[in-house]
């Protein structure tokens, strides 16, 4: 259980890199949106599954 939990974890740090960087020009942007994540939802699977829809959702616009 405890290593599951790690690398969930090391997932939702690479989705949060991720957002940062893709989401904006600016990256206070991102990390508003990380950290805003951080303390509404507390379900690792639902922060995963928001950060995820935040990434398409930047990708789509930037075409």
């Amino acid at each position: 259980m405890d290593i599951e939990q790690d690398h969930t974890d090391f997932v939702i740090f690479l989705l949060d890199t991720i957002t940062i960087l893709i989401v904006e020009d600016n990256p206070v942007v991102g990390i508003a949106l990380v950290a805003l994540l951080k303390i509404l939802t507390e379900d690792k699977i639902i922060r995963i599954s928001l950060i995820l829809l935040i990434i398409a959702l930047a990708i789509t616009k930037t075409e």
